[in-house]
């Protein structure tokens, strides 16, 4: 059970002595006549205005930074801070992050965040409302590239870029472009989180810029301190790390960040590289062929607290797949289970493009689409793999460009391309800022 950090009063919050809390009249509110607003306000019991604030979600918050200025200093305190993001981890909510067209003009460009609470077992829908709109960006479209959640933040690729974003606070950071010395080619880049230190780090994989070098270099940007000064360096270390060239999606689990590879070179011995993003050390765990085999259409994802892969046939429409799990991390050694779905899932899929965002709180399996509808207005549907009984369900996510005034209104529809889709089902409100 997590323990909730205790909160202690910021020093520019005075408690009110009790003789100054007593009075004889009361509006029907329960407020003292003749008092301001903020005085008002200020007349709750400081625990109880705590215990009452930190119940409330995040998007409530920032609207009631301006109420007063004593709520003001309560929200922003970073003892708050975590009492806050402690509880909104035991009740983890739904993004999904979608374009309006690969093909748009960069000025109509959208990535739009909708979010939802996670659903009972029998709920056959989920309303999802909006959280922020960032405008003028150009997503990377490569398989292994998406929106990830990462403690309340989302990293995401841009062409050319990488950004990272709180639709809590409405935060957006673009991050600086790597060295322009020689200009390397991109092999991944992805967000990491080290819960010892509580410390947001970046990473980006390069082609190496040495001449007739085949490695790949590792470059790490620290979220901390003054935006002006951010700037990408080299890990220690980096030119003794065994060649190898990486593949897949990037997910991170406990501080440490998981991608596939083969070493030393294509298509030679497949490996999960794992970056410790506390230490930045970098080391490898045997993998079998099937979970790096697919490349960038490779699937990592966290299964049940463990490092596992979903292996299946990317090309066309499967009915199963297979489901490979790291049970020991020092021994190498992977379980693997095939898990059958049943043809009608496709009939509420277009075309056969299916992601596996990740699992919910129960360990089921979640299954996407990972585009929206094109040509027609179709409702957005999510699925539910239970593996132990194979029962699926079906969920709806309403409000997910389901109206065909908000089509219309970003031109999403089959002039500007397809419009990806990215899903963190166990997503964490966060309150702070980096």
């Amino acid at each position: 059970m997590l323990k909730r950090p205790r909160w202690r009063c910021p020093d520019d919050v005075k408690r009110k002595p009790e003789s100054q809390a007593s009075y004889k009249r009361y509006d029907g509110l329960g407020f003292p006549l003749g008092l301001g607003l903020d005085q008002e306000i200020d007349h709750i019991p400081l625990d109880l205005t705590v215990e009452i604030l930190t119940r409330l979600p995040a998007k409530s918050l920032m609207k009631f930074k301006s109420v007063s200025k004593s709520w003001s200093s309560i929200i922003r305190s970073q003892g708050f801070i975590d009492s806050f993001y402690s509880i909104s981890s035991t009740r983890p909510r739904f993004i999904v992050a979608f374009t309006n067209g690969i093909f748009a003009k960069r000025e109509e460009k959208r990535l739009f965040f909708f979010s939802s609470s996670h659903e009972g077992h029998e709920s056959s829908s989920l309303i999802t409302n909006h959280r922020m709109t960032i405008p003028c960006l150009s997503v990377c479209s490569n398989p292994a590239s998406r929106c990830v959640s990462v403690r309340g933040f989302i990293g995401c690729s841009l062409v050319g870029g990488f950004m990272v974003c709180n639709p809590s606070t409405r935060q957006v950071i673009v991050l600086p472009s790597l060295p322009s010395r020689r200009a390397p080619d991109m092999r991944g880049r992805c967000l990491g989180y080290d819960p010892v230190d509580d410390q947001f780090k970046a990473l980006s994989l390069i082609s190496s810029r040495i001449p007739n070098n085949d490695g790949v270099e590792h470059l790490v940007l620290t979220l901390k301190g003054d935006k002006k000064l951010y700037s990408w360096r080299q890990i220690r270390g980096n030119n003794n790390v065994p060649p190898y060239s990486p593949l897949t999606m990037k997910v991170c689990i406990n501080g440490v960040v998981y991608y596939g590879g083969w070493t030393p070179k294509v298509n030679m011995n497949p490996v999960i590289v794992c970056f410790d993003v506390r230490s930045e050390k970098i080391n490898f765990i045997k993998a079998p062929r099937d979970v790096v085999g697919w490349w960038n259409d490779s699937i990592l994802m966290e299964y049940k607290g463990k490092l596992a892969s979903i292996v299946r046939y990317p090309l066309a429409r499967f009915h199963s797949f297979d489901l490979w799990v790291l049970e020991d991390m020092e021994k190498h050694e992977w379980s693997k289970q095939t898990c059958e779905i049943p043809f009608s899932l496709w009939d509420y899929v277009g075309g056969f493009q299916l992601s596996f965002p990740g699992t919910n709180e129960v360990g089921e399996i979640i299954l996407a689409p990972k585009i929206l509808s094109r040509y027609h207005l179709q409702p957005f549907y999510i699925f539910y793999y239970h593996v132990e009984t194979s029962n699926i369900r079906r969920v709806r996510l309403e409000g997910i460009a389901d109206d065909e005034s908000f089509r219309h209104c970003y031109g999403i529809g089959k002039i500007v391309g397809v419009c990806n889709v990215y899903i963190s089902p166990e997503h964490v409100e966060n309150i702070r800022s980096l």
